[in-house]
């Protein structure tokens, strides 16, 4: 009888780890799945950005931006060889978000004579713009404080009475008759005067 007692031992170890492993398998395999949760929660991919604009800039279900929720103004961009360029910025102030996409329409008025150039949509030139073959993004506002831009863009000359010479801009926004006349620039605008797509950030350019 003594020599059959050990094997009953670990019989009936066996037995209770079995049923101890089963009675608390509920509690922690709870705990696992939680666990599971929160670390999906964490190892999640970052959103992507564009020219190191916070996910939360780059957006889409947002209202378009009204002409009346915008501060527009224009900075000037250092120029290359017989390029020149503007930087126009837009800053949401009111207390919604919205969007800006796609190209604003801007005109220059010639200093000479009056007359008004508009300047043609393209994605991109020498000096910057939507630099992807991707579709145009949807820059989101915002409220209180997002911002957006865009470059104005064109090719100088030598004599700057034989060129047009822009001492004014007018900006719309898409689907806004309302016009933001900016007097601060001087552009002697010869040729290829481009206006390109807003983009997230204040610098005009992204990829």
């Amino acid at each position: 009888m003594k020599r059959h007692l050990p094997s009953a031992i670990r019989t009936l170890a066996v037995a209770f780890t079995c049923a101890l492993s089963i009675f608390l398998s509920p509690i922690f395999g709870s705990a696992t799945a939680n666990a599971s949760t929160v670390s999906g929660a964490f190892n999640r991919p970052a959103a992507r950005t564009l020219n190191t604009t916070p996910a939360s800039d780059v957006a889409v279900g947002l209202p378009r931006c009204n002409a009346t929720q915008l501060h527009v103004w224009d900075y000037f961009a250092e120029g290359a060889a017989d390029y020149g360029a503007v930087v126009i910025r837009l800053r949401n102030l009111s207390a919604h978000g919205c969007s800006l996409s796609g190209y604003p329409s801007v005109q220059g008025i010639n200093q000479w004579n009056g007359a008004v150039r508009t300047a043609a949509h393209t994605r991109d030139s020498y000096m910057g713009g939507w630099e992807s073959t991707k579709p145009l993004p949807v820059v989101a506002l915002r409220a209180k404080g997002g911002v957006a831009s865009f470059f104005v863009d064109f090719i100088t000359g030598d004599d700057i009475h034989a060129c047009p010479y822009l001492n004014t801009l007018r900006v719309r926004v898409p689907h806004s008759t309302t016009v933001f006349t900016l007097t601060s620039t001087e552009l002697q605008a010869c040729k290829d005067f481009e206006v390109h797509p807003f983009v997230p950030g204040l610098m005009g350019t992204a990829q």
